[in-house]
């Protein structure tokens, strides 16, 4: 199955919900979103934020060595720990209810034409996910291609794309960032 993925960024869940309830208009149309075909949220966006986040500990370390003050008598603070990136998205916000497939479903055959058998579907993205992103700087955009780019899911992608892709989820990411809003992305079969 060839998944489609829009990531965008919405108030809450409730305004994503309100929007796939209607059925008037996909997510991605309803709010800012960008088009990342095949970067799915579970796997693929979470080799992008370990990327960012090793280029974001690689240039504060190569900052640190180039720093003009030297204190010998004092030995150098260890740098902090980078945050865990969490694998995927904290939760579905769509279709709503019981999977089929959950402990406590019905106990009945599986429905294929229950939406979540057909899609489309919305996650939430994890706060963490979103601030990574946010901090993309331009400058750092080639290097950051580059690791990226050795992901076995994006290595057959051009790096120009690759490249506009980063930047365009980055300046969504500050945009809802900016705006106290959330990212989601929305999968379609």
């Amino acid at each position: 199955m060839d998944l489609q993925t829009d990531y965008f960024r919405a108030e809450d869940e409730a305004a994503v919900r309100k929007v796939m309830a209607s059925g008037t208009r996909p997510a991605a149309e309803a709010f800012e979103s960008v088009r990342a075909r095949g970067i799915d949220p579970t796997v693929v966006l979470p080799r992008l934020v370990a990327a960012l986040r090793e280029e974001s500990d690689s240039a504060q370390a190569q900052a640190q060595a180039q720093s003009p003050v030297q204190t010998p008598d004092l030995a150098p603070a260890p740098a902090p720990a980078p945050a865990p990136v969490k694998d995927g998205p904290d939760r579905s916000v769509w279709p709503t209810g019981l999977e089929p497939w959950h402990e406590e479903g019905p106990g009945a055959a599986v429905d294929f034409e229950n939406p979540w058998m057909t899609g489309p579907w919305v996650v939430e993205l994890p706060d963490e996910t979103r601030d990574a992103l946010a901090g993309i700087q331009r400058k750092r955009l080639p290097r950051l291609t580059s690791q990226w780019a050795r992901t076995e899911e994006v290595k057959n992608v051009e790096r120009i794309e690759l490249m506009k892709l980063i930047h365009q989820l980055g300046v969504l990411a500050r945009r809802a960032k900016q705006d106290g809003q959330h990212l989601y992305c929305a999968l379609t079969a």
